[in-house]
Formats: structure tokens, sequence, C-alpha cells
């Protein structure tokens, strides 16, 4: 049953609120049918996001009816701006300073045992004939009073991830100030409210992320309001030369008598044809309905040769976009517009070590999704700048996946996502009152179906999710997951659907969530008879990854930068859980690279660590992919604030360790080793087959690069799909640690994958000891070795640059003049100034790069000059056996 115009389904006690919500939908002249003016209303929407103040509830004795007044008081309130959660407003008034510093968050109070106060005034368009006027709220947590210029709108909004709205037509002052107040009472802690949850992932926000989080709309229209546009693509599989499209849009009429109006829609794309239909609607009063517009009754929505949506290495992003429009007696009373992608996702399964797995498929091909877990600011802060360099982070390492686990609601990634060709993986999170759903009470039940409703809502209209989860790490109830489907099934969600993603709580979920979470030497990856490794379909599993030195100083303070103590792991995961440190990672470096005697030590060894781990990931579950994996997400992508647990890049946007041992791996053609087997493996990410490569593989001996053994075989690289090339042979008399160089050339000799790995006689092996979050290892690999290589002072840097349009890039070139000693994983970074800090963000074409004895190579460096801060950009080169240099950049 679709809700009435003026309040959401998840709102307690209608009956109450009855006559409240009659008055506030009533219209000045309505008698019998509503008989609309031919004058145009204004029809628009604007933000609500200055002119606001919070304050403790503790401290105001006024009720909401005189706190909603127009010029009302906020004398030592402090000014907000939202979105804003309450423990950002308190930040941004420096109220607490410097929270993600050390160990400063512990002293923020606890801000949940409080209500507070959101207030501000907003000036509404000028009255017109059949004017109504609308309150949304795409986010309130958790639950809220809200009061229009002395109107109770509503006693109980209650749901962080519903969307709340209100016609507001007969509260509102048209064109002079008007005045809301809303009282927000915050979730509880220990995730037992339906609400966001980051449960071990970082410390409690002491606020819960309480406050106005999504955006405020004060929305105009005439008569009749169109809310939620949406296309449903269908293609004749295999064949994508042509498509169904059903567009669906809510009518609504803000009136208490009916009205007819005129629904219309157009599909247009440059270079395409427009399509356009139109029906007549008559709405009941305060009638919402789902206006139709499919291929049987309008056959100009079967469309031929349409532009697909691909993902990212498979093609172009293509987008439409849909307008529509609703008019009342020849006037515009509302459009509303989107784009969306012509594409359709498909899954499948395949049983691997006697398990179901699910796989998807794009427009008829398969796709391996590959990606990883992305949370926002602990504070719920983000802007277009933050959520770009996301995307552009997660394209720049050869993913094409961001997972949401309950962070949902940030519209703007969508929209980017949308436009890049990246997946969206979204669902409800773990381990919080969303799993608990046996005890829920009706009040909760409501909450999560409106939750599902506005976020479905929401990701539907995008081209970029291709899938939802309905749980976590475990499935909801029989009887939830029944009205979850049935809510999913009424929005027309088109996309597959999993009820949850681990294997464990549920035979049949299609995905395993079998750990670990911290780190594990790259073997365990290769080896498929260990849990977590690269076989079926993983909703996550991920490793400890402490940022580099640089990013450390920021958020650690000098005194407790070393030794490692509760500073860091306080940084690592929740306090009191199993990932309150990081020993299983440091016992790692230490073991295997030598033991630390500094943070600059530490930082140095658990750089190459985080590299040599995320690629074996992503290589592992590459190179089974279609045969026996089908999809990985990494836990995690980013950090809600400065973490040394569960990175690709941390949270200052440094691309580091883990980063680039992910771009090296998910590079569109690549050439791959196996740590368990030997095998090499050329795993080619795109839609186009390539012939005529070349595979070698050399192996050195350490610190002397004498060669111990190479061989260069002929390789075909079929389109997405991983190949087998070679298996390297056992060899003996080998130094304890050594080197495998692998290199894939095309036709002209040309180097389309160089891959350096170094590794020890004496392997990492595994232990039989394992729980949920780890395997333990029984033996290290020796790779002290790469300590004994001679310090090269030949490297030769040069640098260019050239400046367009705001953004520079600089090209980088580096020569190793030595005749004998490598140059090792070398880290050439743009800097803001003569030994200042790397500037944020930036891409860089490669990095974290060896060379022989000769060998020559060119890096470019992409940023924004507004980065460098006023400062002159230098080239800053260092590496293990490097000293560090810098140079200016011309």
């Amino acid at each position: 049953m679709s809700p009435p115009p003026a309040i959401h389904p998840v709102q307690r006690k209608r009956r109450r609120y009855a006559t409240l919500l009659l008055a506030l939908t009533l219209v000045a002249g309505v008698g019998g049918v509503q008989v609309p003016s031919a004058s145009a209303a204004t029809v628009g929407s604007t933000e609500l996001s200055t002119g606001w103040a919070f304050r403790s509830a503790n401290t105001v004795t006024d009720p909401g009816a005189t706190i909603s007044q127009v010029g009302y008081s906020t004398a030592g309130w402090n000014p907000v701006s939202l979105p804003s959660t309450v423990l950002a407003g308190l930040v941004a008034n420096n109220v607490y300073q410097n929270i993600y510093v050390g160990t400063n968050l512990q002293s923020v109070p606890d801000l949940t045992g409080q209500n507070w106060w959101f207030r501000g005034q907003f000036t509404a368009a000028a009255a017109a004939p059949d004017q109504a006027y609308w309150l949304r709220f795409k986010g309130i947590s958790y639950r809220a009073q809200i009061w229009l210029n002395g109107t109770q709108l509503d006693a109980d909004a209650v749901g962080t991830m519903a969307v709340h709205e209100y016609n507001a037509t007969n509260a509102i002052r048209p064109g002079a100030l008007n005045a809301l107040a809303i009282l927000v009472t915050p979730p509880a802690h220990d995730c037992k409210d339906l609400s966001f949850c980051t449960v071990d992932w970082n410390p409690e926000a002491p606020d819960m992320n309480a406050g106005i989080w999504g955006t405020t709309l004060l929305e105009t229209t005439g008569p009749v309001a169109l809310r939620d546009p949406y296309v449903k693509t269908v293609l004749p599989l295999p064949a994508t030369n042509a498509a169904d499209l059903t567009v669906y849009v809510d009518a609504l009429n803000a009136t208490n008598a009916p009205v007819t109006t005129t629904v219309s829609a157009t599909i247009t794309k440059a270079g395409y044809p427009t399509v356009s239909v139109s029906q007549n609607v008559t709405l009941a009063a305060n009638e919402r309905r789902e206006v139709t517009f499919d291929p049987a009754g309008y056959p100009q929505l079967h469309v031929t040769n349409p532009a697909l949506w691909w993902p990212y290495q498979f093609g172009s992003p293509e987008l439409y976009q849909l307008s529509t429009s609703a008019t009342v007696a020849g006037a515009t009373s509302d459009t509303r517009s989107i784009d969306f992608g012509v594409r359709q996702f498909t899954d499948y399964r395949s049983t691997v070590n006697g398990t179901s797995f699910v796989g998807y498929k794009v427009n008829g091909q398969n796709i391996f999704f590959r990606g990883g877990g992305y949370v926002w600011d602990m504070l719920q802060r983000w802007d277009t700048k933050t959520n770009a360099t996301h995307i552009q982070y997660v394209k720049d390492m050869g993913l094409n996946t961001i997972r949401l686990e309950g962070t949902l609601g940030n519209e703007e990634l969508y929209d980017l996502a949308d436009r890049a060709g990246i997946m969206i993986m979204p669902g409800f999170v773990c381990c919080s009152a969303w799993e608990n759903d046996n005890t829920w009470t009706i009040e909760q039940e409501q909450v999560a179906n409106a939750s599902l409703d506005s976020q479905l809502r929401a990701l539907r209209a995008h081209a970029s999710p291709f899938m939802w989860n309905y749980g976590s790490d475990q499935p909801p109830t029989a009887a939830h997951l029944s009205m979850y489907k049935n809510t999913a099934a009424r929005l027309h969600w088109q996309n597959p659907t999993v009820d949850n993603v681990a294997t464990w709580s549920n035979a049949n979920a299609g995905m395993k969530m079998d750990g670990p979470y911290k780190w594990e030497p790259p073997v365990l990856w290769w080896d498929t008879t260990q849990s977590g490794s690269a076989f079926g379909t993983t909703g996550e599993e991920g490793t400890e990854a402490p940022p580099p030195l640089e990013s450390l100083q920021k958020f650690i303070p000098a005194a407790d930068l070393w030794p490692i103590g509760a500073t860091w792991n306080y940084h690592a995961g929740k306090p009191r859980s199993v990932f309150d440190n990081i020993t299983v990672f440091t016992d790692g470096v230490n073991k295997r690279y030598g033991s630390t005697t500094s943070a600059a030590d530490y930082s140095r060894k658990s750089e190459l660590q985080n590299y040599e781990n995320s690629r074996s990931f992503f290589e592992a579950w590459n190179s089974h992919e279609y045969t026996q994996s089908f999809g990985v997400i990494f836990w995690m992508l980013n950090n809600a604030w400065p973490s040394v647990h569960w990175n690709l890049y941390d949270y200052y946007f440094k691309p580091a360790g883990g980063y680039f041992g992910s771009k090296k791996a998910n590079e569109p053609l690549h050439i791959a080793y196996d740590y368990k087997t030997r095998n090499v493996y050329a795993v080619n990410s795109t839609l186009s087959g390539r012939s005529g490569l070349t595979a070698t593989t050399t192996v050195y001996n350490v610190p002397n690069l004498t060669q111990a053994y190479t061989t260069t075989v002929p390789v075909t690289a079929a389109a997405n799909a991983a190949t087998q090339v070679l298996t390297l042979p056992a060899l003996t008399g080998l130094s304890t640690t050594y080197f495998i160089r692998l290199q894939l050339r095309d036709a002209t000799g040309a180097v389309v994958s160089n891959n350096l790995y170094w590794y020890s006689t004496q392997p990492d092996v595994l232990a039989n000891k394992k729980n949920w979050y780890m395997t333990a290892v029984k033996t290290y690999a020796n790779l002290t070795g790469l300590n004994s290589l001679p310090s090269n002072p030949n490297l030769a840097t040069s640098v260019t640059r050239t400046v367009s349009g705001g953004q520079e890039t600089a090209t980088i070139t580096m020569t190793n003049n030595s005749p004998t000693n490598i140059a090792f994983f070398l880290r050439p970074e743009i800097t803001a100034g003569n030994g200042g800090n790397e500037v944020l963000p930036v891409n860089y074409s490669d990095n974290y790069v060896s060379l022989w004895p000769g060998e020559s190579t060119t890096i470019r460096a992409t940023y924004q000059t507004s980065d460098l801060g006023g400062q002159a950009p230098h080239l800053r080169t260092r590496g293990y056996n490097v000293p560090t240099t810098s140079i200016p950049v011309p």
C-alpha cells in the first residue's frame, strides 16, 4: 500500500495524527473536484543547508512550538551547516579539537544520553495558484519531532535510513521567512537501533552519528508532485541489440480533492532517437500512485541498438536521461529527471568445494567483481571532492566494485559510480540490531521496511548497483526476508539479490565470509585448502594495513610513535575487540623482514608487506576467475578515521603499499605468480583477447643479482579470462632470499606487464591452528636478504610538468645508472615544497617500481594545483636501497 504523501509509512500512531495530516494537506478553495488555475505554480527544489543552529536539549526549556517561530533567538547555540551530525557540528565549532589525533577521541563524552535541537530559518517561494510546498528529509538519525512555524509536522519521525516527507502547504508562509525546529533523539550505543553501525571497524562515534545527516529539502510543485522516477531495462540476452524500457514514476496529489494530470516521460541521449510517452491520470484526494509506461502499451519503449552501460575495463558506461513531468490544466506541476544506464545484471550459481557460489553477468558477459568495503568519515562528513577521489582511486587500482555494508545514502557517490563504470554492492550491516531481528518490535519492523523502501528507491534509478544483500553475516528471519522481498518486488528491483553473504550461517548464501581479518602470508590466498583462499565468492576478507610514516605522523603524537603501543592500538579496531591491535601484522614484519628498530624502519618494511599481500590477494582471486572464483571484496577499501587496520588506502588518501600492490595485480593485462603451485598466469580483465604475447620468468639470487633460471613461452590471453602459461620448476642452489621477475611482452617486444616478487627458500608455512578471523603461521619466510642489497646512489631522476585547467601532470623519469645493483622498491612522490608532504590526492601511472642496472622507466603523476597549498612542487624519490633525494619540478 502506498503511504499518504504527508507521512512516511514507518511512523507510528497514524490515527493519532490523522487530524493533523488532514490539516496539513488542506489547500484554500477546495470543495468538490479540484479545478486548478492555468497559471503555473513555482516548481523547484532548494536544499536547506544554511541558517541553522543546534544545541543540547538539556539546556533548552522552550517547547518546539516556540522554538519554531520566526525570530526565535538562538544566542548561545552552535551555528551549523546541514547536513551535519551532532559531533561534526561540535567539532566545527571547536568544542572538541583534534579528535582524530592520538587518543583524544576518548575525551569526548557520550553524546547520546540527551536530545538535540536543530533550528533553521528559510524563505519560501512566493505564493502562486495551486502552489504546494513539501519538506523532505533524506536522513535524520535516529528519531525526531519536527516543527514548522509553530505547527508540529511529526511527533515521532523514526528511522535513520528512512526518508521523511511532509506536505507543508498549509503551514508554510509563502514568500516570507519560515522556521523549522527538529528535536533529534540519538541512536543507542552498541548498534542497538536500526541506524548506522561500524561494528568493530573503529571506536564508536560518541554521538552514534545523531543529527540531520542527509539533505533537507524544500520542494515546490503544483497540485501534483512526482517522485522516484526509474527505468527498468531488459535486454534480449544473450543478444544486446535491443532493450525493453519500462518507466515508473510516482504521482502525488497534494490536495484533498481529485485532480487529473498528464504525466509525461522523455528519454534522450545525444546521437540516439528521443522517446516520448504520456498518459492522463486522475488521482483521488491525497493519493499517491505509481504511473507505469511499458513497451506493451508504448511500443516506442522497445529500442534497437541501445548504447549500453558497461563496467570499468569492459567498455564505456553510457548513460541516458529520463525527464518526467506532470501538467495540470496545461501548466507544469512538477518535473523530475535522472540519468540511467541500459544494462542488465544477472546471476548464476557454480559449485566449488561442495558449496554453491553466486556469480554475475553484465549484458550477458561474465563479470568478476573485485572491490573494497567503503566507509564514510566517522562524523559522516563528505563532499564532492572526497567522493570523486574514492571513485578515482578505485578505478586507478583496477577495481570495479564498492561494497556498502550499511553505509547507504551517499547518493552523490552513486552518481559518480554511474559515470565511472564502478559497480555498487549495497546491503544492510552485520552484527547489530539489523541482524538481531528475531527480537524486533513492531516499530523496528516498520523502520526496517521503510529503510529498505527508501534506500532501494534511491539505488534502483542508478546503473551502478548490481545486486542487493538483505543481510550480511546472517540472513534475516523468514518473515522479515519475505517482507523485504515483497518490498523489492513492489519497487520493481531488477538486480539480483542474496539473502546474506556468509555461507557459515546460510549454506545457500552464495558468498562466503570465512576470514581472515588479520595479516596472512601471500601463500594463504593461493592455497585453496585454506579458509579465505581464492575460491568461490567472498563478501569480505582482509588484513591489517598500517599506513606509511608520513600518515602515521599526522595522527600519532611523536612521543607515541615508537614503540608500538596503546595509541597505535586505539587506531586499530574497536577497543576491547579482537582487532584492537596489529600484533599479527607486526610479527610478520619482524619475522620476515627483520626486527624493526624505529617507526621509520617499521614503515619501510610494512610497505613491502602491504604491497606483496594486497597484490597476491587480488592475483589469486583474479587467476581463478570463473573456474574457482567469481567475485571478491577486500575488507576494507578505506577507513572512517586514521587507522592502522583494514584499508587499501589511508584516511588521508595517501596511496601506499596496499594501493600500489592492488594496482599492479588488477592492471588490465597482468602476469601473476602463484605462491602455492609456482604456476604463472596471464590475466586479461578486458573483453578483448590478446595474441602474440610472450611471458618471461627469471629468477635472481640476492643480493648479487646472478641469474638462477629463465624461460620464455608464447602466450595467448583470452578475453575476460585467466590463462596458466607456465610452471616455475623447483630450483636448488638459490640464495635464501631471491627475486622472481615476470614480464609479459607484446608482439613488438614492448613490456605490457612487469612484476617482481621477493621470496625465500624458507617459505611461509601455515599452521593447523585457525579461527574465524585468522590462520596461524607456523614458519615465516626469510626475506632479510633484502636488507643486504647494496646501497645504490646511482639513480638519476628528472621531471617535467604540464598544467591545464588547474590540473598538473608531472612526467617522472628514473634511470638506474649502477652497472651492478638493483634500485629496489622505488617510490617517487610529488611533494608540496622541498621536504613537504606528498600532494594528495594524487594518481601515479605506476609506483613502488624496481629497476635493474641500466634500466629506465617513466611515471606520470596527476594532481590538482590547489592541493599544493601554494607551495612549489618537488619530486622526492626514495627506495629500499636508494637514498632519498628531492628536486624541484620545473
